[in-house]
């Protein structure tokens, strides 16, 4: 797959509301859907918008009490705790005065997750692009949360966060609360987004990364389906090549998602999620067509799955774009196969966004 290494989208011309709706999708965190709508519409940016969810879902956390965790530590103590350190003590003459160099584990809430989230918070705070457009009374108050934060956590160290530290992060089934806020975390300190100095808009070097966007934008439409079609079985799947002869060397194919439904009549939908500068390819002879990669692609995922069903042999498919020149909302009909092309313009309001995208899907999955 080729992505052009140029700007694809204007950062300027997608709404901070609906690069919020992107992120929660993307994230699976549907069940934040409206809580924020408010705030979305008031943020004058997108680090701004950030900053307040950040702080509220952060404020959920300290709400009852900031979780604790184990931690081990190796410092010289009175008397004896856990494993004594005798190397260490020897080297201090510690046992001479009753003391030892021990190394224990206790509950602390001075914990890897908790000081991302408090240095993020921090930076945040001190951070002038937060509120740079907005009102003064809208921006005062970002200022008093962020501060009262990041107070409320004191005892958790602030820190110089890298990037690397979020591989580290170990969430289990009961830290549902931290997704949210580590995921804010996460997406700023990847953009290095929050600097002393002036740099870009996160939404500018989300966009600017095209191969992240591009995964971005899979994840919300997968997400996005599996949100509202709750009667339909959708996920990326592996697809075989209908290989008779059973050679060693066939890859297998993966399609960024596929839709199933079992009622009223069993039925599959494959959508492929492209993101060009040009959602149409200009040909020798100087006209605009589909990019013929992408069409052969969708092309190979029915085809060669029509062995096994009758609901493989009509299935349908969906190339869906980003709009960027060009609003499409093709159709082709190929041995059997409906093939739909079309565009989703990211620059309208949330809600025109999402009746066009629900209506480029319902059109293919209703063939």
């Amino acid at each position: 797959m080729f992505f052009p290494a140029v700007p694809l989208v204007d950062p300027g011309a997608i709404r901070v509301q609906n690069a919020w709706y992107l992120l929660m999708y993307a994230w699976d965190m549907t069940r934040w859907r409206g809580r924020w709508d408010g705030a979305a519409e008031a943020a004058p940016n997108l680090v701004g918008l950030l900053a307040r969810v950040l702080v509220d879902s952060t404020t959920d956390l300290l709400r009852h009490q900031l979780p604790r965790t184990y931690a081990r530590t190796t410092q010289q103590i009175q008397g004896v705790r856990g494993r004594i350190d005798f190397s260490r003590s020897l080297k201090r003459l510690s046992f001479e005065s009753g003391r030892a160099v021990c190394t224990y584990s206790e509950l602390s809430s001075d914990t890897l997750r908790n000081r991302i989230l408090r240095s993020t918070l921090d930076r945040l705070m001190r951070d002038p692009r937060v509120v740079v457009g907005g009102k003064p009374e809208h921006a005062e108050a970002l200022r008093h949360d962020l501060r009262k934060a990041v107070r409320a956590m004191d005892g958790v160290a602030i820190t110089a966060v890298q990037s690397s530290d979020f591989g580290k992060l170990q969430l289990g089934r009961n830290d549902i609360a931290y997704l949210l806020p580590l995921s804010i975390c996460h997406l700023i300190y990847r953009y290095e987004m929050p600097s002393e100095a002036a740099g870009a808009d996160v939404l500018a070097g989300l966009l600017r990364d095209e191969i992240a966007f591009a995964d971005l934008f899979e994840r919300f439409i997968r997400n996005f389906c599996r949100y509202h079609y709750p009667e339909a079985n959708v996920a990326a799947e592996e697809l075989s090549w209908f290989d008779e002869s059973g050679s060693a060397f066939v890859p297998r194919m993966r399609t960024d998602i596929t839709m199933k439904w079992r009622e009223p009549a069993v039925r599959r939908f494959v959508i492929d999620t492209k993101y060009y500068a040009n959602t149409l390819a200009v040909r020798f002879e100087g006209s605009e067509k589909f990019h013929s990669a992408n069409l052969y692609q969708l092309y190979t995922y029915l085809r060669t799955q029509e062995h096994l069903s009758e609901a493989h042999r009509a299935a349908a498919g969906l190339l869906l774009y980003p709009a960027t020149r060009y609003a499409l909302d093709e159709k082709m009909r190929v041995q059997g196969h409906e093939l739909h092309v079309a565009t989703v313009d990211l620059a309208q309001p949330w809600p025109v966004v999402e009746n066009e995208l629900l209506a480029r899907i319902d059109r293919g999955r209703l063939h």
